[in-house]
């Protein structure tokens, strides 16, 4: 499967890039759960569940970062038809991290590429039938840390992905608006 292979291309970039931090740089990783929604043309399949894992790299102390984020999200739907729609995105780009605000809120945002597969799969019967397919598109988000103790936050994160696919002769936005809770911690 097509994202497996980018959650695992994002991840060995991910803790690639941590590795070679340098001593005074700053390092976050956070993990995210939340929903995801697509356009209209999606229908009843226009709204995921979803998981992140957010990393943004700084370097010198610097506001100025690079992300990198990986998300899956998928639905389920229907009874006697079954259909279940899945989406799998690898964000790169830049972040900016605004100076804390009363000692422990941290805002942010940024934005960058994205590359994402799309998968719709529909059983009828015992029958199944799967369209796929990859797009790049670009991405742009943000949200707010709270320190709840050192290097730890909670969070929130909301981001908009715009990515074309094409699934059983359809084009569609395989991106969309996406809004999480993440738990993070700072090295």
């Amino acid at each position: 499967m097509k994202f497996k292979t980018w959650v695992i291309a994002g991840s060995i970039l991910t803790f690639s890039i941590g590795s070679v931090s340098a001593a005074d740089s700053s390092s976050s990783f956070k993990v995210m759960l939340g929903t995801k929604s697509l356009d209209a043309e999606w229908g009843k399949d226009d709204s995921m569940d979803t998981v992140g894992f957010l990393y943004s790299y700084f370097p010198s102390a610097s506001p100025v970062g690079l992300a990198v984020d990986v998300y899956g999200s998928g639905n389920e739907s229907g009874s006697s038809v079954k259909t279940e729609t899945s989406t799998g995105e690898v964000n790169l780009g830049v972040r900016f991290k605004a100076p804390e605000l009363a000692g422990a809120i941290s805002p942010y945002v940024g934005g960058g590429v994205s590359f994402v597969t799309a998968e719709l799969e529909t059983n009828n019967s015992g029958s199944k039938t799967t369209y796929d397919d990859t797009g790049v598109g670009y991405w742009v988000g943000g949200g707010v840390d709270y320190s709840f103790a050192q290097r730890w936050t909670l969070g929130v994160d909301v981001r908009y992905t715009s990515v074309d696919v094409t699934l059983n002769g359809q084009e569609r936005d395989a991106g969309g608006t996406g809004f999480g809770a993440t738990l993070g911690y700072e090295f």
